[in-house]
């Protein structure tokens, strides 16, 4: 009853056309909810490369849920491509050394859970693993089994995801379609466009291999207006609107929704290319592209930079960082998490978003009209000047925690077929059968970070809807 409401009441909120004579099936959506965060900080569209890194990092703490097995020990030499660890639960899943040298540290965390395999990059050696190679057509010969066991074995696997839960996908699991993000609607999210720009044909390589996973379709997810041309093998889909008009989930439910028992593979167009070049080259892809971004940014730096998965960001950090006291984030200013300075390029993500520490407090602070401050409200004078230009943001949230009132304002701006504020109240009270019939398994945690935003309440509402997520997984749908 309620979940049928909510979909009537989203019914005006979506307009879809599509187009019958194209060879690959279009589809255009217009998500009319959402909130655009206008920051001041964006990247030109310059792509620089940067190099010469020494130290290289790889985080396990980035995949979640995984049961780490070692199969390194400080001070062992590795060549590029060596085993460095695997999943307990799938031994088939590896992760390999993103360099050749020496393995510097392995730093423990928790219970000794590894956090950190730092490798000491050895610049003389070549030595390097390598794999069998295939064309984007020889591609589409193999079967499901024959390309699950390469890319697991290949290490780039843990590059595709899995709803719901959106964790490493099951290699087992029987997928009902496969979901490719390419939009960027988050704010200055990498513009896929720019990425592509000379890796069409390991891109296509890479559908290829995705849609030997399906019996399904794969689903190719586009910004409108974004110039990126249609593949094969993809079914091509445009969003325009909003934020989060660019997100995965919204795709989803706008496309094929998920069912109590359904599961879809999902993952991000940069990362598609990756398995393409492995694919095609039979050694690990060396390099991506990530954009700088945010108002603690030296303007000159704000761009695109072609970096060495895995290699050390701190001399690049040192030199683009303005301001003592900075908070630097692997994603962007509404999603992601936080890195350290000497941080090393992250397994996941395509930007690294930089804004100051706001720690200053405000005698009777509500009292004051607003007359400089970002609200998505239209209680501060501000508003009537309108939010067209940029905004210096930093961490201060401008309030605490408050007693949560049902008031509206979260579905204001979600376009997912969701009733957020009863949702959060369900995984509050820890009810997994509630939040399953309000939809939580359509959902992630960075869909809610819009909902947080505005909340008048300072709700952690993406730290709520994770650990029902958590709680839901753990006692099975």
């Amino acid at each position: 009853m309620a979940i049928g409401f909510c979909a009537f009441q989203q019914q005006g909120a979506i307009f879809r056309t599509r187009n019958p004579r194209s060879e690959n099936s279009v589809a255009n959506f217009k998500i009319k909810k959402g909130f655009d965060v206008k920051v001041v900080g964006k990247p030109s569209t310059n792509v620089e490369e940067y190099a010469s890194q020494q130290l290289f990092t790889v985080y396990p703490s980035e995949f979640e849920g995984l049961k780490v097995r070692l199969k390194v020990k400080a001070g062992e030499t590795v060549k590029r491509g060596d085993v460095l660890f695997e999943n307990k639960k799938n031994e088939k899943m590896v992760f390999r050394s993103p360099c050749a040298g020496t393995v510097k540290a392995i730093n423990l965390g928790a219970r000794r859970f590894p956090v950190e395999i730092q490798i000491e990059k050895d610049a003389q050696s070549q030595d390097n693993v390598t794999f069998e190679t295939y064309t984007r057509d020889s591609v589409g010969q193999l079967s499901r089994e024959q390309v699950a066991d390469h890319l697991l074995n290949t290490g780039v696997w843990p590059l595709i995801k899995q709803r719901p839960f959106n964790k490493i996908a099951d290699p087992d699991a029987a997928p009902k379609a496969v979901f490719i993000n390419a939009c960027n609607s988050a704010p200055y999210q990498a513009d896929f466009s720019l990425i592509l720009k000379g890796d069409e044909e390991a891109f296509q390589t890479g559908i290829n291999a995705l849609a030997k996973l399906t019996e399904g379709k794969v689903h190719l997810c586009k910004s409108a207006g974004s110039d990126i041309p249609d593949f094969k093998n993809a079914e091509s889909h445009t969003f325009s609107g909003k934020h989060p008009s660019g997100n995965t989930s919204v795709h989803i439910n706008r496309i094929s929704p998920i069912l109590p028992h359904d599961t879809v593979y999902t993952i991000t167009a940069q990362n598609v290319i990756l398995i393409g070049k492995t694919l095609l080259t039979g050694e690990l892809p060396k390099t991506k592209i990530i954009a700088l971004a945010g108002p603690a940014v030296k303007e000159e730096f704000r761009k695109y930079y072609k970096v060495e998965i895995g290699g050390s960001l701190e001399s690049l950090l040192s030199k683009a960082i303005q301001g003592d006291d900075v908070r630097l984030i692997n994603g962007n200013v509404l999603w992601g998490s936080q890195i350290k300075a000497d941080a090393c390029v992250p397994y996941y993500g395509s930007e690294i978003f930089a804004l100051e520490e706001d720690r200053s407090r405000h005698l009777l602070g509500w009292t004051t009209p607003g007359l400089f401050q970002y609200s998505a409200h239209r209680v501060n004078i501000s508003s009537f000047f309108g939010f067209s230009h940029d905004w210096k943001l930093g961490t201060n949230l401008h309030g605490s925690h408050r007693a949560m009132v049902v008031t509206g304002w979260m579905d204001k701006f979600q376009p997912l077929n969701i009733m957020t504020d009863f949702l959060i109240r369900a995984a509050l009270a820890h009810d997994t059968d509630e939040m399953i019939q309000l939809g939580i398994l359509e959902t992630d945690p960075e869909d809610f970070a819009l909902a947080s935003f505005v909340d008048p309440h300072k709700t952690d509402v993406c730290g709520i809807i994770k650990r029902g997520l958590e709680e839901i997984e753990e006692e099975g749908i």
